[in-house]
């Protein structure tokens, strides 16, 4: 089964391009890439900062300010592909470069924030792959933002190797804004694992990418009394318990496990 969700920004175009000679105020029709939709922008200009070097800066004020309008258009443009995959929605937001994020609201987490997208904010739990802005960059902004609401401090895991720079680049944030940014910041390294709850266990595994990084695998769990205590009475079993014996065997829910690792992919797609 592949799954592929992919979104592409056009270039925008220079603005050199558009721009001749002039020495009265002119309107400027510039036709911008399009994302199946057909737009025009109509620009003048005073005469004065037409075509001069001494306008070099104005232009590119410009054309920043027309780079970042094309961006928003393209992401109020994405098309949300959410997969349905045994009872769980899997809902990709991604732009190549810009932001990418994985949300599966029935697990309440989130896998990488990109510029944190309002979806994002209500999960419990976010998985950061690697350091890169478009997959990182919303951290504090998530963070805070659950505080706003009133939500409970989120519980946070990254990589071991960038934990200690994500906690300066939140007290950075702490000392700018004057806000506590509450978190339960986990370092989870490939080969260990974390319960979430008493049925749900994450363990990372290793991608490959220009930096450090890492997917993330969750599946439940249940627990099933071992053989050789079946015959036991209940409180008998409470005291082996309590003597630190392990009376159950874990059992892993395999389609939970298929979903998971379809995520995981997911986010092994998404890393650039």
């Amino acid at each position: 089964m592949q799954i592929s969700l992919a979104t592409t920004i056009p270039k925008v175009p220079s603005f050199s391009t558009y721009y001749p000679s002039t020495s009265n105020q002119t309107q400027y029709n510039v036709q911008k890439p399009s994302h199946g939709i057909s737009t025009q922008t109509h620009i003048s200009l005073p005469a004065p900062c037409a075509v001069k070097s001494s306008s070099t800066g104005f232009l590119s004020a410009i054309e920043r300010a027309i780079e970042e309008e094309e961006y928003r258009k393209a992401r109020a443009e994405v098309i949300r592909k959410g997969l349905n995959v045994e009872g769980y929605s899997i809902e990709g937001h991604s732009i190549g470069g810009h932001e990418t994020c994985v949300i599966v609201p029935q697990l309440k987490a989130a896998f990488d924030i990109g510029r944190c997208p309002s979806r994002a904010v209500h999960q419990n739990f976010l998985f950061i792959t690697h350091a890169h802005l478009d997959h990182i960059g919303g951290l504090p902004m998530y963070i805070a933002t659950r505080g706003l609401y009133g939500l409970k401090p989120p519980t946070v895991f990254v990589p071991p190797s960038i934990k200690e720079d994500v906690e300066k680049l939140l007290d950075v944030h702490r000392s700018m804004s004057q806000v506590e940014l509450n978190l339960d910041l986990i370092a989870l390294d490939v080969g260990e694992t974390y319960e979430m709850r008493n049925d749900l266990v994450v363990r990372p595994v290793r991608t490959h990418h220009v930096i450090p990084s890492q997917g993330y695998v969750i599946y439940s769990v249940r627990k099933k009394l071992k053989k050789q205590y079946i015959h036991l009475e209940g409180k008998k079993i409470e005291k082996l318990k309590k003597s630190g014996v392990q009376v159950h065997k874990l059992l892993h829910n395999l389609c939970d496990r298929v979903v998971t690792e379809i995520i995981s992919c997911l986010m092994k797609m998404f890393i650039c």
